[in-house]
């Protein structure tokens, strides 16, 4: 098989082609992940907004500093909990974005890997004679490869996963230790 200039042309094209339309999606994963953080964003602003109102409505209300004291223990744990779903809901975004990102990613350079190993059977088959024992060894070279980067990239999927797990677990006792107190300081209130 000869090189000519419109098979490098067609290949350029190719090239070209699957690069717009890898950054596309790539910003297109990118956009949709800023529009859900807007979005949480919003939500929990208005929240937080319509919340505040509410609660200085109560604190006006109140009538004795023990009725205002038990107030402020009222929302306390709520708002933990909301602060840690707020969280959550950040990672959950990420992680999607970061898989989607992924997916997109391996998927290219498995493109890539295809497009390189056929280029380099069509080297092959137009190398030399007596070179076979060079052919065998950048082969072999490139499968130790393959199989190095997919054990890292097994063993960073793991790694992600055990962190994830990690904050979650710390989540929860933060705000199982915020509703002990929480407790604490209301029956101390009781009994003052």
């Amino acid at each position: 098989m000869s090189v000519t200039p419109e098979v490098i042309a067609a290949a350029a094209k190719s090239n070209v082609e699957a690069g717009l339309n890898s950054a596309s999606s790539f910003v297109a994963t990118v956009f949709a992940a800023v529009e859900r953080v807007s979005t949480l964003n919003l939500a929990t602003a208005r929240t937080a907004f319509d919340e505040s109102v509410a609660f200085s409505k109560a604190v006006m209300a109140a009538k004795d500093p023990k009725a205002l004291a038990a107030l402020n223990l009222g929302v306390l744990t709520p708002s933990v909990e909301k602060g840690v779903a707020y969280g959550r809901s950040l990672s959950a975004i990420g992680t999607d974005t970061k898989e989607e990102l992924t997916k997109l990613i391996e998927a290219e350079a498995a493109a890539a890997g295809k497009n390189f190993d056929a280029a380099l059977e069509s080297l092959f088959k137009n190398a030399p004679a007596g070179s076979e024992a060079a052919v065998k060894a950048v082969k072999t070279a490139l499968a130790n490869a393959s199989t190095a980067y997919e054990g890292a990239a097994k063993a960073a999927k793991q790694v992600v996963a055990a962190a994830q797990a990690s904050v979650e677990k710390a989540a929860e006792v933060a705000v199982q230790n915020v509703e002990k107190g929480s407790k604490a300081a209301a029956s101390a209130l009781k009994v003052a």
